[in-house]
């Protein structure tokens, strides 16, 4: 099988996918990625880009989203480095110094049990989108036994007429309700009906 001239090799998809991790990392955008990988390939970003999303992005799904984390936690000790060096240590009195330290503490915990929190609430989103699935599912059923049950009562009805014109006067005699009920009657009076 003849392969293309202007093909992707192997190195050049190791080295698209490294680039654009390193991007997401490091919290530059894909496009940037692309163009430099662009460069370096003599290839155009579009190029690029169109490699990335329709082959390795899928491949490299646990990478990306491992690469995300590690940008998301850079950002988070940034933040909490320029929190906590707003104001040189040496100026704080020790008092206000641990009192500053026992709330940092506390915020910590609190984004802890947030955490935890948004974990039970995507499983609870989980749980109740299987179950609506699964209601769907039931609803489908239910409709169509309602449908059997009608069909049925349908035929019974008509076994019975029919067996009213084909029989003689004296032979046992069903009613049945709308509901459902069947009852026993008595050719001489509608009086005398049982319930079976």
């Amino acid at each position: 099988m003849k392969q293309r001239q202007d093909g992707w090799t192997g190195r050049e998809d190791q080295l698209l996918k490294e680039k654009v991790l390193h991007h997401i990392r490091n919290g530059s955008t894909q496009l940037n990625a692309f163009e430099e990988v662009g460069d370096l390939v003599n290839r155009t970003a579009a190029a690029c880009g169109f490699r990335w999303n329709s082959c390795l992005r899928k491949e490299n799904q646990a990478l990306i989203s491992a690469a995300k984390k590690e940008r998301y936690s850079k950002r988070k000790e940034e933040e909490q480095k320029k929190s906590v060096s707003q104001k040189p240590a040496s100026n704080y009195p020790q008092e206000e110094l641990i009192k500053r330290m026992e709330q940092w503490i506390l915020a910590l915990s609190k984004k802890t049990e947030l955490t935890d929190l948004e974990k039970r609430c995507e499983a609870a989103e989980q749980l109740a989108i299987r179950l609506e699935k699964e209601n769907e599912q039931l609803n489908g059923q239910l409709k169509e036994l309602e449908e059997d049950y009608r069909v049925l009562l349908f035929l019974i009805e008509k076994a019975r007429k029919l067996g009213t014109d084909e029989q003689d006067q004296n032979a046992t005699v069903f009613k049945m309700e709308t509901n459902g009920n069947l009852y026993r009657m008595d050719r001489k009076t509608d009086e005398n009906a049982v319930e079976l």
